[in-house]
């Protein structure tokens, strides 16, 4: 699969196989500035953060179900995110 990102007028987050076949949004609510995304392959989870709501979130990676808050802050610009085992790390723009 191919993840993306999308700002704009209607941000996204969605999948497709890599011949751009079998597109589909994951998520479409409550995000506004999604950048990095990070697959936790051992957990079957995508994290992104988001930089105008300044969360990190994580859904299932398959359904897009199960969407959770990791971390909320402020005064941050999330810029991207890196999920390694337990870890998470995440830059400020």
């Amino acid at each position: 699969y191919l993840f993306w990102t999308e700002w704009g007028q209607t941000p996204c987050i969605g999948k497709a196989h890599l011949d751009g076949s079998e597109k589909v949004v994951l998520v479409s609510l409550g995000i506004a500035w999604p950048n990095g995304i990070s697959i936790d392959y051992e957990e079957n989870k995508l994290y992104w953060c988001d930089a105008r709501t300044d969360k990190i979130e994580r859904i299932d990676l398959e359904s897009g179900g199960n969407r959770e808050i990791v971390l909320s802050g402020s005064n941050v610009d999330m810029f991207s995110v890196a999920v390694f085992g337990a870890y998470i790390y995440w830059s400020d723009r």
